[in-house]
């Protein structure tokens, strides 16, 4: 069972603003450093980047999560908004950067797969969390599962 921890701040929102200013620098680029240390695969596509997109936003679509955003053409960022409305923002200290959990990352892969990558965020159980919204944040994986299959 996962330990819950207390965030810092949290928001729910459907601001892209918010969502832009924690995935990315300026003009809307993807931060690729700060993604890379703050992701993780999670699992690997045998479907191209363009495809596990597609699959993964159908998911979603089917499970009542809408897409929020979709961000990047190298290594896009889909941003998932939660059934509940708006999608979760969090800091875990003052001083660390806002993370957006319901956030998927498709790369290319070696073997012209893909893989998917979650913020490593989601390792942990979050307190303060709507009740839905926590469920959809436990269910990520297993509605990546059910894209890819």
């Amino acid at each position: 069972m996962k330990t819950l921890r207390t965030p810092f701040r949290l928001w729910m929102t459907g601001s892209l603003a918010v969502v832009m200013a924690s995935l990315c620098t300026g003009r809307g680029v993807l931060d690729d450093q700060r993604l890379s240390s703050s992701m993780r695969v999670l699992r690997h596509s045998p479907f191209g980047v363009k495809e596990t997109l597609r699959r993964i936003e159908e998911a979603a679509e089917a499970r009542g999560l809408q897409v929020l955003a979709r961000v990047g053409q190298r290594g896009p960022v889909i941003v998932l908004a939660s059934a509940a409305g708006g999608t979760p923002v969090l800091m875990e200290s003052a001083d660390s950067l806002p993370d957006v959990p319901l956030a998927v990352q498709v790369v290319r892969s070696e073997d012209g797969g893909a893989d998917v990558l979650i913020p490593q965020s989601l390792d942990s159980g979050w307190d303060g969390l709507p009740a839905p919204v926590a469920d959809e944040l436990a269910e990520l994986p297993g509605l990546l599962d059910r894209a890819l299959t």
